[in-house]
This record gives C-alpha cells, structure tokens and sequence, in this order.
C-alpha cells in the first residue's frame, strides 16, 4: 500500500476528524453538563404540570408555599433568578477562566484540560446552566392566569444551593491551579495512560522475526496525532493473513505529518500484504491533538515542559522545576518497577515502547537546563534523581544512565561552586561505586 490517496489526502480527513471531536467534547467536558441540564428540564416539566394540577395533595402543597412565595411575586421571583444567574454566571466563569489562562501561561497549556475534565466543574457548570434555562422554562411556559408557586419555590430554593456552590467552585478552581495539584493532575493522568497502554505492550513484540521482506507500506493522509491503536482489529487481520508481520513505525502520541511512514507490513505475497495494511489504516486513529488519556509521553512532554520553563533563564521558578522534577522522578520509579507479564502467544505486532527512553531524555535535558540558567540546586535535584534511579534500574537502564552522567559531566563541572552541589555529586558518586560492585 504505498500509493497515498490524494482525495482522502486533500480533504485532510474533515469528516472523521468533526466525529471525533464531537464524540472527544462529549466523552471530555459537554457529556455531564448535558445531563445535569436535561434533569432540569425534566424537572421545569414536573413543576409546570404541578402548579397546573387541581388535586388535594398539590393543592394543599400549593397553599402551603403560597405563605412563603406569594402569587403575585412568583413570576418576578422566577424572572430575578433567571437574569441574576445569567449575570452571575458569565462574570464569576469570566474571572475564573482569567485565572486558569494565568496558570496556564505559567506552567502549561494542559491546565485548561485539566480545569474543564474535572467532574465537579462540569457538574456545577451544568447546574447553573439548567437552573437559569429552568427559570426561562417555568416562566414562560405557565399561563397568567396561574401562578407559578411551586416552580418558583423550587427555583428559589436552588438558586440558594447554586449560591454555595459558586463559593464552592472559586474555591476549587484557586485550589486546582496551585502548581503542585497541576502537577500532581498530570502525573496521575500519566500513569493512567500507561495503564491503558500496558495491553499494547503485552500482546505485541519489540523486534521483527518474520524473513518476508516488506511488501506494503501504510503512510498517513492527514497531519495529526496517533490517539488509539486497535488491537483486536490488528489481530483480526493477522488472523486472515496468518504469514503476515505488522510493523508499527509510531507509538501513542505521536506525531505523524502527511506521508509519514505509519506501518510496514512483511509478507510473500503483497495482495495479502496490502489488505492487512488497509486494516491497519483503519486500526490507527489519528487526532488532531494528542491525548493525555490515552498516551503517557504527552504527561512526560507537559512534565518536561514545566519543569524546564521553570528552571531556565524564561522563568528562573527553581521551586516549581523541584516539583516538577519530583514528579517525573515518581513516574521513572513507578515505570521501572513495572512489571509486564510475558503473554504467551504474542500478536505478530512489532510496537516500539520507547515511554521510559523518552522519560530518561528529560532528566538528561533538565541538567541541560541547569547549566543554561546556571541553577545549582536545579542540577541538585536532577542529581538525586538520577541517584534514586540507579538503584532501582537494572543492567540496560543501568547502563543507559551511566553513559548519560559521563556525558552530563563538563555540564556539571561549568556550575557555580555550592556545597549542595558538591555533596549531591557526592552521594551519586557514592551510588556508582554501589551499583558498580
């Protein structure tokens, strides 16, 4: 397969890509919202069929609001709530949004992600939205010859839960852009993409054995970013062409421009060849933007990007880049102590799991980054890691990490003098000898 098809090529994918962002804002941010707003429809139903109802029970539930609510401040009451949300609304989400572009700018554009996944933002977005579209509902729809007594008791009593929940919201949202929890956010969501990715790595292989040379090659049409591979529909498709070997030239998350190699196929005959890449065209999904979800080194690119910013001459945030480097010291540790079962059987899939090269490469640029800005304590905190690293690493990483130090020390060696730096060049050298024995 390695004629590109010019007309999928041309049109860049529209069609597939306004489904996925459709289905990605629903499944992300909108799906929640819908719901709380569509339980106030229903409620704003209930209300209306109830302030019309002539039986015993609502009329003496009725007459009982009535000594709260008065007939003839019910609408204006329902009226006040709906353009006092409205208002509330649009300025407080305003000053919220101004403070997460803030955050943002400072630490990372992932912070807006983070800000509009989380479940009780949605929820209490949802929640003021349907109580104003409520209030408009009840108000309207109710004749003026009846007054609206239970709808707007209903309204008045969750405008009040509304009001806490807006002081619950500001709160939440101070405390969801502290650089710790926006770090912290991102390091969780890092190790659940790798989670979701460990049944990748399980079922498919790290080097080619087939002896067929390759007789099909899949190259993208579109500019985007790989978001899932389907592995069951990979292993169907083997199973049709059982001689066949696929070989993934991309992982999850990675960046793929128009005529990139995506996947090669092995196989004698090169009909065969060209139907399983055809499957494999289907079976990767590109996106227009990577994510965090489902791919593990965009978290480490969010996490390096912090922790450089922070600890170069752009920001000079030494604080925020310990933190940071905090974080990725965890996910290395975690990743290293990782244990993947050897699944018998393993798909003819040749996957490169390049998520803890990727990880190392950060720690060597952060001491890049120490020496650009001159940071000793930077470098102090890279060095411990390293450190903590070493002992946990076995033969291959072990030695990837020796060769990274031995390179890293003309860097080291153009630092400012301080004694931290000196005693943390101490205790690596100490873990050396260690592990060299």
């Amino acid at each position: 397969m390695t004629r590109v098809d010019l007309r999928t090529a041309a049109s860049g994918g529209t069609g597939n890509r306004a489904a996925q962002r459709v289905v990605r804002a629903v499944r992300e941010f909108a799906g929640v919202p819908l719901l709380v707003v569509a339980g106030f429809l229903v409620l704003a139903v209930a209300s209306i069929v109830a302030d019309q109802a002539h039986a015993p029970v609502v009329d003496r539930f009725r007459s009982l609001l009535g000594t709260v609510i008065g007939r003839d401040s019910a609408t204006t009451a329902l009226q006040a709530v709906a353009t006092g949300l409205v208002t509330l609304t649009s300025i407080t989400f305003s000053v919220l949004l101004l403070a997460v572009q803030q955050t943002a700018t400072s630490l990372s554009p992932v912070v807006f992600d983070q800000f509009v996944r989380r479940r009780g933002n949605q929820v209490l977005l949802g929640f003021f939205v349907g109580l104003t579209l409520y209030a408009y509902v009840v108000v309207t729809a109710v004749p003026d010859d009846t007054a609206p007594v239970i709808g707007a008791a209903l309204a008045t009593l969750l405008t009040a839960i509304a009001l806490v929940g807006l002081l619950v919201l500001v709160y939440t949202t101070i405390d969801q852009m502290r650089p710790v929890n926006v770090l912290r956010q991102i390091r969780d969501r890092t190790l659940r993409a790798r989670h979701r990715e460990l049944p990748l790595i399980m079922h498919t292989r790290r080097e080619e054995t087939s002896p067929h040379p390759v007789t099909a090659t899949y190259r993208s049409t579109v500019t985007g970013y790989v978001t899932r591979i389907d592995l069951r529909r990979l292993g169907r498709a083997l199973r049709q062409v059982p001689r066949a070997e696929i070989r993934l030239h991309v992982t999850l998350g990675g960046h793929l421009a128009f005529g990139d190699i995506v996947a090669t196929v092995r196989d004698d005959h090169r009909s065969d060849a060209e139907r399983v890449a055809d499957e494999v065209r289907a079976a990767v999904v590109i996106g227009a933007t990577p994510d965090l979800d489902t791919d593990a080194t965009t978290g480490i690119d969010e996490l390096a990007n912090i922790a450089w910013t922070s600890g170069s001459t752009a920001k000079h945030n030494p604080e925020t880049a310990r933190r940071a480097i905090h974080s990725l010291q965890d996910v290395a540790a975690r990743w290293l102590a990782e244990d993947v079962p050897d699944v018998e059987g393993r798909l003819a899939v040749v996957y490169p799991d390049d998520d803890l090269d990727r990880l190392l490469d950060v720690f060597y640029s952060l001491l890049i980054v120490s020496h650009e800005s001159q940071q000793h304590m930077t470098a102090v905190q890279v060095l411990d890691a390293y450190g903590s690293l070493l002992a946990q690493a076995d033969g291959t990483v072990r030695d990837r990490l020796r060769r990274d130090l031995a390179t890293a020390d003309p860097l080291l060696d153009a630092l400012p003098f301080s004694p931290a730096l000196r005693r943390a060049r101490q205790r690596l050298h100490a873990v050396l000898n260690e592990v060299g024995r």
